[in-house]
């Protein structure tokens, strides 16, 4: 049921309105976001929970590819849901957040690929390692918010990245090379 409810909020949003006449500024908002990279451990998954150091989002809903996303995770505070997975993955094999403390994502390139849904390309930095990845992304408003709000949206952007593209292949041996991303993040209209 609340999957239908998000797919009707999506189909509501849109992306293109004859009433918006140029791009929107949106600040990040931590209250109601979340975002975790996951790879295959076996049988059971290991996830890493970054915090966001910065992030910038301007949405044109009339031409979507005048969109610009950018994201500064902290990969040096990552947690983990197994104990001893956190500081593995922050060490010098995997993430080497001693001397790469962020990880980047800048986009280049933003195409509607639905109603209220994104291909989102651009660069993504990790251990100082620059690769073009293309992530996927839903723009909607919270549920409870009127037709045509649009102060207050989330975006969740998710995508999968090879481990080893960006020099990060520690523990190759049991943890799986495919990340698989999700960033769940709460927009709000930037004030003018």
């Amino acid at each position: 049921m609340r999957r239908r409810s998000v797919l009707a909020t999506i189909l509501i949003l849109g992306l293109a309105s004859p009433v918006a006449a140029a791009p929107v500024a949106y600040a990040y908002d931590a209250e109601g976001s979340s975002v975790t990279a996951e790879a295959d451990y076996g049988a059971v998954a290991v996830r890493a929970r970054m915090p966001v150091a910065s992030a910038s989002f301007t949405i044109d809903f009339d031409r979507v590819a005048n969109s610009r996303f950018a994201v500064t995770l902290r990969a040096d505070r990552a947690r983990s849901n197994l104990p001893f997975a956190a500081s593995a993955i922050m060490g010098e094999s995997v993430l080497d957040a001693a001397n790469h403390p962020e990880i980047g994502f800048e986009s280049s390139r933003v195409a509607a690929t639905g109603a209220g849904r994104l291909a989102v390309t651009g660069r993504a930095t990790i251990r100082g390692v620059t690769r073009e990845v293309t992530l996927q992304a839903v723009i909607f408003r919270p549920r409870g918010s009127a037709p045509g709000h649009r102060d207050d949206l989330k975006g969740l952007i998710t995508g999968t990245i090879s481990r080893a593209a960006f020099g990060a292949a520690g523990h190759a041996e049991s943890v799986g090379d495919t990340v698989r991303l999700r960033l769940l993040l709460h927009l709000r209209r930037a004030a003018g």
